[in-house]
């Protein structure tokens, strides 16, 4: 009687241990290896050469700014052209390698002494009395995924290294090296990196600055989102 007793508990956790092993394979199936990414902070490891994201800077735009405006990336051979080359609407920072200006503008003729790198917009902006500038540089390897969240104003990505994917709840927008994507405030979505290799991408978020810049969502809360593939 123990041993058929035993025998039974042993089944019951042999099933047990099963139903996790497929609820795991599913998650695999739809994020990859399931490994949620970090949140962006401006002390990420990032910074280090690390897995992660960093919050570069979060800068607050001059008054008046009108559609259509574009998010305008140069690279600079040193730090100090490109830190001169900051205005009122951009910010230069070093990350892969290089020096970086971003600039939010009407105007993308001007280069301000560095190499055009890609411009991306018109950027649909939100409606709000003054914008907000945040620049985000991400890491993450094959298979990591956020959580479900939104913002409070447009976001746009630029892939460096990798292929990044977002889902939303209309398309799964996959993008490989040198690619861009701008998705409108509001837009509920998860982003995962698919492919076999790590993912950098650099992102702006121009947002209501009377509003945080993301907002999360639970899961099961909000619309289906379209799964990468």
């Amino acid at each position: 009687m123990l041993v058929k007793q035993d025998g039974y508990a042993m089944t019951r956790s042999c099933g047990w241990l099963a139903g996790v092993v497929v609820m795991l394979s599913t998650l695999m199936t739809d994020t990859g290896a399931a490994q949620l990414m970090s949140t962006c902070v401006a002390d990420s490891p990032e910074r280090r050469g690390e897995i992660g994201c960093r919050i570069l800077e979060s800068k607050p735009l001059p008054e008046g700014l009108q559609e259509p405006v574009f998010w305008h990336i140069d690279r600079f051979d040193s730090p100090a052209r490109a830190r001169a080359a900051v205005g009122s609407a951009s910010i230069a920072f070093e990350t892969a390698g290089a020096w970086w200006l971003m600039t939010i503008e009407r105007d993308t003729t001007d280069h301000r002494g560095g190499q055009h790198v890609t411009q991306v917009g018109p950027l649909p902006l939100p409606q709000a009395a003054r914008y907000t500038m945040m620049v985000q540089s991400a890491v993450f390897m094959p298979g990591m995924y956020s959580l479900p969240h939104h913002h409070s104003g447009v976001e746009a990505v630029y892939v460096l290294e990798g292929e990044a994917c977002y889902e939303t709840p209309t398309r799964a927008g996959k993008l490989q090296k040198g690619e861009t994507l701008a998705l409108p405030g509001d837009t509920p979505m998860r982003a995962v990196v698919t492919g076999s290799a790590r993912r950098h991408v650099l992102a702006v978020i121009v947002h209501d600055a009377a509003q945080p810049a993301t907002m999360r969502m639970e899961e099961g809360t909000g619309p289906k989102l379209v799964a990468c593939r």
